[in-house]
């Protein structure tokens, strides 16, 4: 199924849906490490993110449990540009698209994650949104505008934001 990343510049993003099937605003930041995605997935400091993993192939090893910063995934979705098919680790508890379902983090694959993260690089951080549905480009920018992280610090990083629809 085909989703979109919609960031608030009015750039749009198009890849298949992968994980969890569900619309979100968020802040849409990259990481350039070449290896440890569940680390990532998994630290607080990404928590209501949107993360672009620059790497080319994430999922490769799958999902190992000792490997993660914490016991929470944090980000709030995840943009790759290509998801291992099979993992190749003697390690690996299961695959990286049913963790991603399991804990209700939506993704993209097949993203130019090459193009967004020049973006991101020259423009700074911004907010987005995962959707599905683009018919309406107008009200997403709208939506898009009006999100705000919630007070992570303050909520101990337990809420996740919101969008509003």
């Amino acid at each position: 199924m085909k989703g979109y990343l919609v960031l608030e510049n009015g750039e749009i993003f198009e890849g298949e849906r992968i994980g969890y099937d569900k619309d979100t605003c968020l802040e849409v930041v990259f990481n350039t490490s070449m290896s440890g995605y569940l680390k990532v997935f998994t630290d607080p400091s990404y928590a209501s993110q949107g993360v672009v993993m620059t790497y080319p192939l994430i999922g490769n090893y799958g999902v190992i449990p000792e490997d993660m910063e914490s016991k929470k995934v944090w980000v709030n979705a995840i943009f790759i540009h290509e998801l291992a098919e099979t993992a190749s680790n003697f390690r690996n508890a299961e695959d990286l698209e049913q963790y991603l379902i399991d804990n209700k983090i939506p993704g993209l694959k097949n993203v130019n994650t090459r193009k967004l993260t020049k973006i991101l690089r020259n423009s700074g951080t911004m907010r987005g949104k995962l959707t599905s549905d683009i018919s309406n480009k107008d009200k997403i920018i709208e939506e898009i505008k009006e999100y705000k992280p919630s007070n992570l610090v303050r909520n101990g990083f337990i809420k996740k934001a919101i969008c509003r629809r």
